[in-house]
């Protein structure tokens, strides 16, 4: 037996049977939230869905915290493909600007990331958002600052979340991007 059969290695599905695993679990926590919300996410109803123990999901998802996040940054990923898009060749203020107001608007028409929006949900899933290292660093990056700035990043994804908690008019939301890339660049 080779080395890659005996670290799971599966030439059926060309992979690791714990990435195909993780990312199914994955898929089938999404398609709960979208139709369920984040606040009725449950391990034993994605076992269930997923036709599996909760063992088996613990194993190779984690527990709730982690599916979620999971989930967050899954559905993220053509978000991110988009304001990357969109802010191809721009720098300082107009990235910025461009960024998150294509962010918002890509969030805002996801399915998945609606279910987060709800004002319950978002509220509950806040402090999660802001400590997360990957929301972070994916938030300087799309809008151009550095990473290791944590004052103005967290200011960042903070601002961020206060504009998709509460939504504001076209010209009153330009005006509040604005004011927020004011603030992070006055560091």
């Amino acid at each position: 037996m080779s080395h890659t059969a005996t670290m799971g290695y599966d030439w059926l599905i060309e992979g690791k049977r714990s990435d195909v695993a993780r990312d199914r679990l994955i898929a089938c926590a999404a398609e709960l939230i979208a139709r369920r919300g984040v606040a009725k996410f449950d391990i034993n109803d994605l076992a269930r869905h997923a036709h599996c123990s909760r063992a088996t999901v613990y194993r190779h998802a984690g527990g709730r915290t982690a599916i979620i996040e999971s989930v967050l940054m899954a559905a993220s990923a053509d978000i991110v493909a988009a304001v990357r898009t969109a802010t191809e060749g721009l720098d300082g203020r107009d990235r910025a600007s461009v960024a998150i107001s294509v962010a918002l608007r890509e969030l805002r028409q996801d399915r998945v990331i609606r279910q987060f929006l709800r004002s319950g949900d978002l509220m509950t899933m806040a402090p999660t958002a802001i400590a997360s290292g990957t929301v972070a660093t994916l938030a300087a990056d799309l809008i151009g600052i550095d990473p290791s700035d944590t004052t103005s990043t967290e200011f960042a994804v903070r601002s961020f979340m206060t504009l998709l908690l509460w939504p504001a008019g076209p010209v009153e939301e330009n005006s509040l991007i604005e004011a927020m890339i004011i603030g992070i660049n006055r560091r």
